[in-house]
């Protein structure tokens, strides 16, 4: 149930021409697995978090997710999400985003900008180490131990770019672009004389 002291925030347009812009670049990624446009831009994470957070409740918590499905399946086929494709580990990644897209919605109305950020960074890093130990699972090349799963949450495999820095770039990622809608949400909000998010507090006027 719902507080009755949680505001809906208002809908702002900046922030939301950023999310489409974002889940249109993701497209492109995937149609053009060689394009040099922001090579190690990926704030998913971000964008179901802090995306869900700053729009009104009326929009449902599981939309930004289903649009991320959405784009990976009209860019690359349903296969994605068969044993085939890779599918499980694909399924894993998608349950991640919508867990997170769920407890932003919890928190619509009572999150500043210190507590959304937070919010961000223990999604982000919940996101690697989960989505990292299925790797793990199912990938022959870890030992399936301790050391196994210790290296593939930081080295990875021989002859692949070390996976902390997958870590780096999706924090990097998910941090400036959780930034970049908060600051359009608040400066728009401040155009319109609407109500803004507060450093350590919930939207005011």
């Amino acid at each position: 149930m719902i507080s009755p002291n949680r505001r809906s925030l208002p809908l702002l347009w900046a922030p939301l021409a950023i999310v489409l812009l974002a889940l249109g670049l993701r497209w492109l990624k995937l149609e053009s697995p060689g394009m040099t446009l922001l090579p190690n831009f990926s704030p998913w994470l971000a964008l179901v978090f802090t995306g869900t957070l700053l729009f009104p409740r009326a929009l449902a918590w599981w939309v930004w997710p289903l649009l991320l499905v959405g784009v990976d399946v009209l860019s690359q086929g349903v296969d994605i999400l068969t044993p085939k494709g890779g599918g499980f580990e694909a399924l894993v990644m998608y349950a991640c985003y919508a867990g997170a897209a769920w407890l932003a919605a919890r928190w619509r109305g009572q999150a500043g900008v210190a507590r959304t950020l937070g919010g961000v960074l223990a999604c982000s890093l919940s996101f690697y180490v989960i989505t990292n130990s299925v790797s793990w699972l199912v990938e022959p090349g870890y030992v399936k131990n301790l050391a196994g799963w210790v290296q593939c949450l930081t080295t990875g495999l021989p002859g692949y770019a070390p996976t902390w820095m997958f870590l780096r770039n999706s924090l990097l990622s998910d941090m400036g672009f959780s930034l970049l809608l908060l600051a359009a949400f608040n400066a728009e909000a401040h155009a319109r004389a609407l109500p803004k998010l507060r450093w350590l507090a919930p939207a005011a006027a």
